[in-house]
C-alpha cells in the first residue's frame, strides 16, 4: 500500500476538519459565479451521455485532476449498464417495471455524483482562471466540508494528485451511500432483489476499460462484488484508479479510445464485432442511451451530511502499489454466454 500524505499533511487536514467552517457571505461576483456553476452543472447533468462527455472535456483541459478521467471511464460503464436493461441479452430477464426501477437506480447514482462533483471541478477551474482559491464557496454549493481542506491542499501542491483523487472517491461514494443507497425503496427494490443478487453472484458486474493498442481495442478492468458495501466501493474505486493511471499502455490507450469513440451508451462503442445498435442485426442488440431511455427529471434534494468520523476516513488514505491489467475480453464473452443461456430460463427465476 502507498500512503498519500506526509505527517504534516495529515496533521493539517485533521486540524481543518475539526474547525467549524466559517460562513462567508458571497459577494455579488461570487453569487454570479455560483449561478453560472449551478446552471452549467444542471445543463450537463441531463443524462449519462452529457455527464460522461463533460468529465472527459474537463480532464482534457485540466489533466492534473485525475479523478475526472476516472469518472469518465466509470460513467461509460454506468451507461452500458443502463442500456443493458433494454439489450437483447438481458431484457428478457426483466419485466418492464423491474428494468425501469434498475434504470432509475443507476441513473440516480450517476446523476447524484455529477451533481456533487462537477461544481467542485468548475470551482477549481475558475480558481485557476482568477489565480486565487475560491474553495470557500464549496459550502454554498452544498459540498461536504470534508472536501474544502483537500482542495486547498491540492491548490498549494499540485503533486497531491493521488490524494485529491482518493478524497473525491471517498466523498462521492459516501454521498451516494447517504443520499441513495440508504433509501428504503432502493434497498428493497434493487439491492435486496433476486435480479440484482443473481447478476452480482454470477460475476456480470464488470467495470471495463477499453483501450487502444496499435490497431486493436483491448479490454481490461475489474469485477465488482458487493456494490452495496460502502468500503468495498471505495476500495474498488482506488483499484480502478491505479489500474488506469499506473499502467502506461492502459492510460494512453483509454485516452486514445475516449477521444476516438464518443460515448453513446451502446456497447457497440467498444465491441462492434459482438454488439450492434441495429435491433435487426444478428449481433447482440445494444441500444444507445437516447434510444433506450428518455431523460429522467430528478427532483432536487438537500444532501444528507455524511462526514462525521475523521478517524474512519483517515484509514482510507492509501492506494495499492500496483494493479496488473488483466485481459477481460474472454471473461466478458464468457459472461455474455452465461447470460444468453440464463435468458432462456427467465421464467424459472423471475416469474
Amino acid at each position: 500500500m502507498v500512503n498519500l500524505w506526509t505527517p504534516s499533511d495529515e496533521n493539517q487536514l485533521k486540524k481543518e476538519w475539526t474547525i467549524s467552517p466559517v460562513n462567508h457571505l458571497p459577494s455579488l461576483k461570487d453569487q454570479a459565479l455560483l449561478t453560472e456553476i449551478r446552471n452549467k452543472t444542471s445543463r450537463l447533468n441531463r443524462n449519462n451521455v452529457t455527464r460522461t462527455q463533460a468529465y472527459l472535456d474537463f480532464y482534457l483541459k485540466h489533466p492534473e485532476v485525475h479523478w475526472s478521467f476516472l469518472a469518465h471511464m466509470v460513467s461509460r460503464n454506468g451507461g452500458w449498464n443502463m442500456t443493458d436493461l433494454k439489450a437483447s441479452h438481458i431484457s428478457n430477464l426483466l419485466s418492464y417495471e423491474k428494468a425501469s426501477i434498475l434504470f432509475r437506480f443507476l441513473e440516480k447514482a450517476n446523476h447524484l455524483i455529477f451533481q456533487d462533483a462537477y461544481p467542485q471541478l468548475l470551482l477549481y477551474e475558475e480558481s485557476k482562471k482568477t489565480g486565487r482559491p475560491l474553495f470557500y464557496l464549496l459550502s454554498e454549493l452544498l459540498v461536504s466540508p470534508f472536501m474544502n481542506p483537500i482542495w486547498s491542499l491540492f491548490w498549494k501542491n499540485k503533486s497531491k494528485k493521488e490524494l485529491l483523487t482518493v478524497s473525491l472517491i471517498i466523498n462521492e461514494q459516501n454521498f451516494i451511500e447517504a443520499n441513495l443507497l440508504q433509501n428504503p425503496f432502493f434497498q428493497q427494490k434493487v439491492l435486496s432483489s433476486l435480479t440484482y443478487q443473481l447478476q452480482e453472484k454470477l460475476g456480470f458486474t464488470l467495470v471495463l476499460f477499453p483501450y487502444r493498442k496499435g490497431s486493436k481495442t483491448l479490454l481490461t478492468g475489474l469485477g465488482v462484488q458487493q456494490f452495496s458495501n460502502l468500503s468495498n466501493r471505495i476500495e474498488i474505486g482506488k483499484k480502478l484508479y491505479v489500474l488506469l493511471f499506473n499502467n502506461e499502455d492502459v492510460m494512453h490507450g483509454t485516452l486514445r479510445f475516449s477521444k476516438e469513440n464518443s460515448h453513446t451508451g451502446s456497447r457497440e462503442d467498444y465491441f462492434p464485432a459482438v454488439f450492434s445498435t441495429d435491433s435487426t442485426s444478428r449481433k447482440i442488440y445494444s441500444p444507445t442511451i437516447e434510444a433506450a431511455w428518455t431523460d429522467f427529471n430528478h427532483p432536487s434534494i438537500v444532501p444528507v451530511a455524511w462526514f462525521k468520523d475523521i478517524q474512519e476516513v483517515i484509514e482510507l488514505f492509501h492506494l495499492p502499489a500496483s494493479i496488473e491489467p488483466a485481459d477481460m475480453e474472454k471473461t466478458h464473452l464468457y459472461n455474455l454466454m452465461k447470460l444468453t443461456g440464463i435468458s432462456e430460463l427467465h421464467g424459472i427465476f423471475f416469474d
